[in-house]
């Protein structure tokens, strides 16, 4: 799979043992962690929510990339029976040193060992910003066919304060390339392409939602 140079390069960083040991602390247990944490996993709440309110609330889920088990807080806390995977065995090492058995799997998100539609939703947090087009492509078609229903996504977008400094740094020959991210219109072109319909997406911050560029995006399986 044609990932591009920033998952590859994720790819070999959280092998390493002495990292992902680390990862938690710097990522989440600090002030400013704790609180970008807080903010997500609300976000992710309601978009299950909002799925539970059309009619499919979700039972089972699966987290790819799962990392260090962020999100089993929030499967245990709504009952979901939660399944993780991830392609790096150090961070699957370390999610079961925090969280006793866990029900984990190494795989990697083009081909990803589940019978078709396995569970109710697919969850994918801090990952879509890595690929290039092709592989979000190839990657949202595989999750699509492991999910009976739902996608919750984050995906990054340009209605923000960063995607402006970006151009205006370009501009300035400050900046060599200015980073993908989506407009609405190709990001529902996209998982529209991948047999999806965009149902909900939300800024992860409630307030000054200019301020992030990131979505947290409930998608739907459409029928073939």
């Amino acid at each position: 799979m044609s990932t591009g140079r920033s998952v590859e390069r994720a790819r070999h960083h959280y092998q390493d043992v002495d990292v992902v040991e680390g990862y938690d602390s710097w990522r989440y247990e600090n002030r400013r962690g704790r609180r970008r944490n807080r903010r997500d996993l609300d976000a992710i709440g309601r978009a299950l929510d909002e799925a539970a309110r059309r009619g499919h609330p979700v039972r089972t889920a699966l987290d790819l990339p799962s990392g260090t088990g962020r999100l089993v807080p929030l499967f245990r806390d709504r009952g979901i029976r939660g399944f993780g995977a991830d392609i790096s065995l150090a961070m699957m090492s370390r999610a079961r040193k925090k969280y006793g058995r866990l029900r984990v799997l190494r795989c990697d998100a083009s081909a990803i060992p589940m019978s078709d539609a396995s569970v109710d939703a697919v969850l994918a947090i801090r990952f879509f910003f890595h690929l290039d087009g092709p592989a979000r492509r190839q990657v949202l078609r595989e999750m699509r066919r492991v999910s009976r229903r739902w996608l919750v996504l984050d995906l990054r977008h340009r209605y923000n304060l960063r995607w402006v400094s970006w151009h205006v740094r370009r501009r300035l020959g400050l900046l060599r390339e200015v980073p993908f991210r989506y407009s609405r219109e190709a990001m529902e072109h996209e998982l529209r392409d991948a047999g999806l319909a965009l149902v909900a997406a939300a800024p992860s911050r409630r307030y000054f939602g200019w301020l992030s560029d990131k979505w947290i995006v409930l998608a739907e399986k459409r029928e073939d």
